[in-house]
């Protein structure tokens, strides 16, 4: 998985931001609250990485 989320780093006690705003629909959020990315569907376009407002999207190789 190329984008993952710093858990340390997300609040997760809302509904994230970035799942309207990932353009293919590769972010969910699992039932712990932390947002989850398709590798699959990801196309590394780093919209999540530079709009989480926590900072807390990091690209994985």
């Amino acid at each position: 998985m190329p984008v993952r989320v710093n858990k340390n780093l997300c609040p997760h006690n809302h509904i994230c931001p970035l799942i309207k705003l990932c353009p293919v629909a590769a972010i969910t959020q699992n039932t712990e609250g932390y947002p989850e990315v398709d590798g699959e569907k990801c196309i590394e376009c780093g919209e999540c990485i530079a709009s989480c407002p926590k900072g807390a999207m990091e690209m994985h190789s």
